[in-house]
């Protein structure tokens, strides 16, 4: 029944299960100690103090938010930021954390207006709550842990035609730097933060090399990838190089004298100038290219998840989109693979007249 004597250290033990957690305790001089402790433990747990668990989400929230901060991209972190702005909007307030049951949290997540988004929330919802248990300690349990995920259907990624590059190419301000930096994105297949951190330091002209630093890692913290630099963005950079302004940034935004921090308007607009419908995001540029590599049939997937900076192959796999036309090639590729052919005439022999 969840209460035993030690044998070994002549003590007494209880052990109990509370809503799926293991709880347990040793040293008690006899049964009746034990017993009344198990009791005891299990009130706390039960009805736990507003003075020990009494933090409010905002607070928590805020907590965890300046973690984030230091360890996530901006977006990841405005994303996050955004999703708990919108419970507490919910809530009508602030509240005490060990007010957010599993019940709330799963009216919240109904109100959301598609299952894809319900799950998006409720993923960001569950880091909040796995924080503010394990290292706040303001809590016993994730309230999320047993919301099941929604089903829904993955929406197919857009992917930017050759043609469109063409057209943001050719609609990109000369006097801008516009230009300048969908070549390096196109080339070097770097997310945006990527590319904006980019310095000269990084780039090897003499090995034709560059180093890129992605924080898409398990702890947070910068890895580099190489990347080797074809002909068309070397001209690009030796163009840039002759033409800057200072010695640190590739992207310099002479107005906050430093680099640009993110380019919320850019792909917007440029889109816009070159009349492409919808528009498309940076993003979009990474996973055109690497369906561009992908399509040729030299180029491994290997080489591609490398390139791409990826630890796992799966997520690569995730930007291999087939291209327009890519079946109609591979179908005409095996045109006539199993055709018996018939051998060769043999060109006669020239004979002197």
């Amino acid at each position: 029944m969840g209460l035993w004597k030690d044998k070994t250290r002549k003590h007494w033990c209880y052990s109990f299960q509370y809503q799926g957690e293991s709880y347990a305790a040793r040293g008690f001089i006899n049964r009746r100690e034990a017993e009344a402790a198990r009791v005891k433990r299990r009130q706390e747990i039960k009805h736990p103090k507003t003075k020990e668990l009494g933090m409010a989400f905002s607070e928590a929230c805020n907590t965890y938010l300046d973690f984030a901060e230091r360890r996530f991209v901006v977006g990841v972190y405005k994303h996050k930021k955004y999703v708990y702005e919108c419970l507490y909007k919910f809530l009508g307030g602030d509240t005490p954390i060990i007010n957010l049951t599993a019940e709330v949290i799963s009216k919240y997540l109904a109100t959301r207006h598609s299952n894809n988004n319900y799950n998006v929330h409720r993923k960001e919802l569950s880091a909040f709550f796995t924080y503010s248990k394990d290292i706040l300690e303001c809590i016993e349990k994730n309230p999320c842990r047993k919301i099941v995920l929604l089903p829904h259907t993955v929406k197919e990624k857009e992917i930017p035609k050759e043609t469109d590059i063409i057209k943001l190419l050719l609609a990109a301000d000369p006097k801008t730097d516009e230009k300048n930096l969908i070549i390096v994105l196109l080339h070097t297949l770097a997310r945006i933060d990527e590319a904006l951190r980019m310095k000269w330091e990084d780039i090897n002209f003499e090995k034709k090399t560059l180093i890129k630093w992605t924080k898409k890692t398990k702890d947070g913290s910068y890895k580099k990838v190489m990347v080797s630099i074809n002909q068309e963005l070397y001209d690009t950079l030796w163009n840039m190089w002759q033409n800057k302004k200072q010695n640190t940034w590739l992207f310099y935004n002479e107005r906050t004298q430093d680099r640009y921090m993110h380019r919320p308007k850019f792909m917007k607009g440029l889109c816009k100038s070159a009349d492409i419908e919808p528009h498309f995001g940076f993003h979009t540029l990474r996973h055109l290219m690497a369906s561009l590599m992908a399509d040729n049939p030299k180029t491994s997937t290997k080489t591609i998840q490398k390139v791409l900076g990826h630890s796992a192959y799966k997520t690569t796999e995730i930007y291999l989109h087939e291209l327009d036309g890519a079946i109609e090639r591979a179908m005409d590729d095996l045109s006539g693979k199993f055709t018996q052919k018939s051998a060769k005439p043999q060109p006669k022999s020239a004979t002197k007249k």
